[in-house]
């Protein structure tokens, strides 16, 4: 009887979707037995750019990719949508992720029957080896980063996965990683070099406030010290919610050529 008036039903739904979204079942089926299951809030937003906005398609590599590093995985929307776009081949995803929101979606991708014995999953931040744990920021819409802001208190402490755990679990080479860390990439760059020196591809999101201090120029040097060349990239754009430029850039690896 109260659901018959409107104003009770609004709050009744407000309070499931904020409190209960992932039990509301969003599944959006991609075709060949792979799903992608919207499991929180701010879900359908990495879903919409990666799988609607295509924004990553531009920036792919030619070759064959089958063994990916998805650094950044947020909800691992990124590994599954290369799955789908190599609908016919197995593709083996390790999904790297520090957000304590994202660990629910992630652990029921990685359950999916067709993807249980690929993908892969691991809960910690990229950072200094000689650390144990980074403080880490959450927030909702892929923005949850070490880095800190005016109007964000919500915080922990991550363990900050090593280079050698990585390989132990994923073992090199890799054809593609994919960094999407939110200004953590100078820490990549600078920390886990055998990562790097074996990966054909890098796919990464650059952040001008990287902790490295030298935006992009500073980037692009380092990745030239490690014999890469970035073969394609977009225009910087302005960042929002804060100060400063964010773009995308695809680099290979010239150590693989033959």
């Amino acid at each position: 009887m109260f659901l018959r008036i409107s104003l009770i039903r609004q709050k009744v739904l407000f309070h499931l979707k904020q409190n209960y979204f992932h039990e509301l079942n969003h599944v959006i089926p991609l075709g060949s037995g792979y799903n992608a299951n919207l499991m929180e809030k701010d879900s359908y937003d990495s879903f919409s750019e990666i799988f609607i906005e295509q924004e990553y398609e531009k920036y792919l590599p030619n070759d064959d990719i089958l063994k990916v590093l998805d650094i950044g995985a947020n909800y691992g929307f990124f590994s599954l949508w290369l799955q789908t776009k190599f609908i016919h081949k197995k593709l083996f995803s390790l999904l790297i992720e520090p957000s304590a929101y994202c660990r629910r979606s992630l652990e029921k991708l990685i359950s999916e029957p067709k993807l249980s014995k690929r993908f892969h999953y691991l809960r910690g931040a990229i950072g200094n080896q000689e650390n144990k744990v980074v403080n880490f920021f959450e927030r909702p819409f892929m923005a949850s980063s070490i880095f800190n802001t005016e109007n964000n208190s919500n915080s922990s402490k991550v363990n900050i996965i090593k280079e050698n755990e990585i390989i132990d679990y994923f073992t090199t080479p890799y054809d593609l990683i994919k960094c999407d860390v939110e200004g953590s990439e100078w820490d990549l760059l600078i920390h886990y070099p055998n990562l790097l020196k074996n990966t054909k591809y890098l796919v990464l999101e650059w952040h001008s406030w990287h902790s490295g201090g030298g935006s992009l120029p500073q980037i692009e040097q380092k990745l030239t010290d490690f014999n890469f060349q970035v073969i394609k990239s977009s225009p910087p754009q302005k960042a929002i919610g804060r100060d400063g430029e964010v773009g995308l850039f695809l680099a290979k690896n010239l150590n693989f050529q033959n």
